[in-house]
């Protein structure tokens, strides 16, 4: 929606990228900082070149929008990428602007990339695809390329270290393994799903065979209209692969009372999630609720927006989980402390309903926190964020919750109730 693409353009710090030309005035700070005017001692600096991670990416054109973790630029003519980047998970994203209209950018396509001490990274700017290639270089190419490192440094962007702390503060729980579980096979990640039809109907014969009227054929109603578009799935292999999120909330074969309960206390579905997808490490539900937080703020992704307001229904709405767990709710706090710091307060708003989708799910979370069951350490957390929401948003937690209200659920087929 247009909302959400004003909502990431007032986000990201944007500068200038070597030997390039200053973008605009962002929300996360005032004003153009530019690159060159990086303040840093000169024993730190060197040092940093030569611990630091470096990513090479050969041939971007001139004007294109790149950027790493937090912060974007318009790169110059000289660029050839980005060096002295700390150890850990980054985010490398870019869109692609027109030879004939630099206002007119392209879509942002990015990658996930977990960089080890005095890494080295080449890659290349395909022309065709207008992205950069994710084949990696060959150890000859690298190894030489690493010789060569000292001759290239006035050609690389510095990492910008005053945005780090920031950083890790949204991405401490992604690791290098559920990275690797949760981005797509092709590696790149598009603001805008890849999609192809499911059914062959770009000829007549292929209309005739599914009993589908020409395209010429004029259309009755909208309804009509509507049955006769395509129907599009996404391009096998470019889809984030998030954790399905279960339809039914209830085990199979419970009673009605079971069923009641289940729907509005989340913990057996959010037990199921753990227990399927995460059993050695429970904490990397919160990696997963941070990586699709990334994805939509920094790539800008529509549907890892709504991945990341399902699960964290889910987190919010689990009253049992919450008093066994607490080391994983404390920690969820902490993450959406983080997340939260960086959105405006009427984001969540629903537009049409004007409901405002966070205030009514951390209410809930927030009436299970406070029962004596809940481990006090927590309780006390929550309370903390509550206040500090109350104070920041002036989001209203003490209504009566809507939940308090009777629930409608569904009954499995042939179930009776006394």
């Amino acid at each position: 929606s247009s909302r959400f693409r004003a909502f990431r353009g007032s986000l990201l710090h944007a500068e200038t990228f070597p030997f390039g030309f200053p973008l605009r005035s962002c929300g996360v700070t005032k004003g153009v900082d530019k690159m060159a005017e990086l303040q840093i001692d000169q024993d730190l600096a060197q040092r940093l070149f030569f611990e630091g991670a470096t990513v090479i990416i050969w041939n971007v054109p001139e004007g294109t929008e790149f950027g790493i973790d937090y912060n974007t630029w318009q790169v110059g003519p000289k660029f050839r990428g980005v060096k002295m980047i700390p150890p850990g998970i980054h985010f490398l994203h870019y869109s692609s602007v027109s030879k004939d209209n630099s206002n007119e950018i392209g879509p942002r396509m990015g990658f996930f990339l977990n960089l080890q001490q005095r890494d080295l990274r080449v890659l290349r700017w395909d022309p065709a695809k207008e992205e950069v290639d994710l084949t990696p270089a060959s150890v000859n190419e690298t190894e030489a390329m690493r010789a060569n490192l000292q001759e290239m440094d006035k050609f690389m962007g510095p990492y910008p270290y005053d945005t780090l702390k920031k950083w890790v503060s949204l991405t401490n729980f992604i690791n290098e393994p559920l990275m690797q579980k949760l981005q797509p096979e092709s590696r790149q990640i598009c603001a805008f799903s890849e999609v192809l039809p499911v059914l062959a109907g770009r000829y007549t014969k292929d209309r005739v065979e599914q009993n589908l009227p020409r395209y010429d054929t004029e259309c009755k109603s909208y309804a009509e209209g509507l049955a006769r578009l395509p129907k599009m799935q996404v391009k096998a292999g470019t889809e984030i692969r998030f954790t399905e999120i279960p339809k039914q909330m209830y085990p199979q074969g419970a009673t009605p009372e079971e069923v009641t309960r289940h729907s509005m206390d989340l913990s057996y579905a959010l037990e199921t999630v753990v227990n399927k997808q995460y059993s050695s490490n429970p904490q990397d539900v919160l990696g997963e609720l941070q990586f699709a937080f990334i994805c939509f703020l920094i790539g800008n992704v529509y549907d890892a927006f709504e991945h990341w307001k399902k699960l964290l229904n889910l987190l919010c709405r689990s009253e049992d989980a919450i008093a066994k767990h607490h080391s994983l709710f404390s920690n969820l706090i902490s993450v959406l402390y983080h997340q939260l710091s960086e959105i405006p307060a009427d984001f969540f708003v629903d537009i049409v309903s004007q409901d405002n989708f966070l205030t009514s799910t951390l209410q809930v979370f927030f009436s299970y926190t406070c029962s004596p069951a809940v481990d006090r350490t927590l309780r006390k957390k929550a309370e903390r964020f509550k206040i500090h929401l109350t104070k920041k948003f002036k989001w209203d937690f003490e209504a009566e919750p809507e939940d308090c209200a009777p629930v409608v659920v569904e009954l499995p087929e042939g179930a009776l109730v006394d």
